[in-house]
């Protein structure tokens, strides 16, 4: 059971930060193209940026959670 919650959350983490790198990349372009007359959906994309943002916290900390004891080992090894 662990091992299909850790697969799941980490794939969702990948999929929550694929689009907060889009809507970010929508925010970061938007200003220019406005300067082009081509109006992006900047209001959405602030929206959906921040939400997932939030969602993408929150889960992080859950997959921390879930990967702690791999982790301290990691670390125990790096440092010896």
């Amino acid at each position: 059971m662990s091992f299909k919650l850790r697969m799941w959350v980490s794939l969702t983490l990948f999929v929550l930060w694929l689009i907060t790198g889009i809507s970010g990349i929508f925010l970061l372009i938007g200003p220019l193209f406005a300067k082009l007359g081509i109006s992006l959906p900047i209001s959405l994309m602030d929206t959906i940026h921040t939400y997932i943002g939030f969602a993408f916290f929150g889960l992080s900390v859950v997959h921390v959670a879930l990967n702690w004891s791999a982790m301290k080992s990691y670390f125990r090894k790096l440092m010896q």
